[in-house]
């Protein structure tokens, strides 16, 4: 789409994530885990589009920003549907803390059908959330185990396209 003055408009966060959604489960059999990079283009994307949905149930997160978002399971669940649970930086504490999305791009792959977000354990940080140092073999940890205990997890922020 090209702007008035005849540059290309930028797509919007929310149409390069479904892209980069669609993109990634090319050619990935539903049901399969696969690898998430922290170098790919998707995690690069989550840093903005997980704080600005998270900002319009919370309001402390409109000042929240993230930095290195770590995957550490990957599971294509439907034809353009993925699960990623990891770990991100909360820039304002520079400590780790977990995090569980499920994304589906519309069919058209243009945009998101429909999302669940679920972000932090309860701590002392100033989101009342907070967890290891980033360079850390806690974070590390934190990383590995999280898939085993996901049942278990008392998630600070949660938001769902279907809750509005």
């Amino acid at each position: 789409m090209n702007e008035p003055d005849g540059r290309r408009a930028r797509p919007s966060l929310e149409s390069r994530i479904a892209t980069e959604v669609t993109a990634l489960v090319a050619g990935v059999p539903v049901g399969t885990e696969f690898t998430v990079l922290p170098s790919e283009e998707i995690c690069s994307s989550l840093e903005y589009f997980l704080p600005e949905l998270l900002s319009r149930r919370y309001s402390k997160w409109r000042w929240e920003s993230l930095d290195g978002i770590y995957v550490g399971c990957a599971r294509k669940t439907g034809p353009s549907a993925i699960q990623l649970v990891g770990i991100c930086i909360l820039i304002s504490d520079q400590t780790m803390t977990p995090f569980f999305v499920e994304l589906a791009s519309s069919p058209s792959g243009e945009s998101i059908a429909s999302f669940r977000v679920c972000l932090g354990e309860p701590g002392r940080g100033p989101l009342g959330i907070s967890g290891p140092e980033w360079n850390s073999h806690q974070a590390d940890e934190l990383l590995i185990g999280l898939p085993t205990r996901l049942d278990r997890v008392d998630w600070s922020y949660t938001i769902a396209s279907d809750e509005d």
